[in-house]
């Protein structure tokens, strides 16, 4: 829990403040006026992206600001569902949209907001909805990427398409299997491995990792799956955590999702793998479900989508998650 108060000379001054520093999903708790002077009291979850430095509160603030703002949130969610929004076809049609997935009400009130922004006369909701989504990119793309996410979201798959990819354009890929807990793991690297001419190795724990990467050999790209894990289950996070950390924090890490994920599961992975660092995310199972609820989640946490999957083709059924495309994740219903 983040709770801060910013003062600024006029309301909207302060309440921009607010949005710049602690995002657009804070809650205001206090406003108060002085001539020539406003005084407003914020607060975020500790999930939420923020940024700046908070004021120490005691535990009973924190919790009791917390219950607040769990309290808010229904509010918010259950106010934005039943209302329609102000704005033209373009933002009942988005509200509707995201609706009709079943995205988180605050996460959606702030893209319906920051959208209408956006809406200009003669201006299209796509676009409009496009340039919302945009998300600063990884700083570099590393050689070495580390992936993680869910049991059965499609990670080793991914893995193998995107190992596809590189082979088709000439690169040397290793692939390096950090997965002791699926039966067949090992031999369905194996055999991509195989049928794509990629070295692959197996790393047991995070010492074995950590020496196959030190000693890749000529590989352009190096590839790491690891053991899918739930949100609930510690223990499997937290060896993946001792993975990510023997690879470095100058190693890609990717998030690979369903495009399944409701909601609920979508903050719960969200917080499960958050301490991780993913960089990046790829959206699988694209086929299936559009993916509104996840990639709200992700444009809130502002990790960039980087690929979609939509099928088991490899590696065609992969391709570059462009603004444009995940545009039509949320405005499918």
């Amino acid at each position: 829990m983040k709770v801060k108060r910013f003062t600024a000379p006029t309301m909207p001054e302060a309440l921009k403040q607010v949005k710049a520093t602690l995002g657009p999903e804070a809650v205001i708790l206090e406003t108060t006026e002085a001539p020539g002077q406003v005084t407003v009291t914020a607060a975020v979850d500790l999930d939420a992206p923020a940024g700046g430095a908070t004021d120490p509160a005691d535990g009973a603030l924190v919790s009791e600001v917390r219950e607040l703002m769990s309290v808010v949130r229904e509010l918010v969610d259950e106010q934005w569902r039943r209302q329609v929004p102000p704005g033209g076809r373009g933002i009942r049609r988005l509200h509707r949209a995201l609706v009709a997935q079943g995205v988180d009400g605050v996460i959606a009130a702030a893209l319906l907001r920051e959208t209408a922004e956006r809406l200009g006369p003669g201006a299209r909701l796509d676009a409009a909805l496009a340039g919302t989504l945009v998300t600063a990119p990884a700083a570099a793309t590393p050689s070495v990427r580390l992936f993680f996410g869910p049991p059965g979201d499609g990670k080793t798959t991914t893995i193998a398409k995107l190992a596809a990819q590189a082979r088709r354009a000439g690169r040397r890929v290793l692939l390096v299997g950090a997965d002791t807990y699926r039966i067949g793991a090992a031999a369905e690297l194996e055999r991509y491995g195989q049928a794509l001419g990629a070295e692959v190795r197996r790393a047991k724990d995070p010492a074995e990792l950590g020496h196959a990467l030190r000693d890749h050999g000529r590989a352009d790209l190096v590839l790491i799956d690891t053991a899918g894990a739930g949100p609930a289950q510690q223990a499997e996070l937290a060896e993946v955590k001792a993975l990510a950390d023997a690879a470095g924090s100058d190693v890609g890490r990717t998030l690979v999702v369903s495009a399944a994920t409701g909601a609920l599961a979508a903050a719960h992975t969200w917080r499960a793998f958050a301490a991780l660092g993913p960089d990046a995310c790829v959206l699988t199972k694209a086929d299936t479900a559009p993916g509104g609820p996840i990639v709200a989640q992700l444009w809130r946490e502002r990790v960039p989508v980087s690929h979609v999957a939509a099928g088991r083709r490899i590696p065609d059924d992969l391709e570059a998650a462009t603004p444009k495309r995940l545009v039509r994740c949320l405005l499918a219903a």
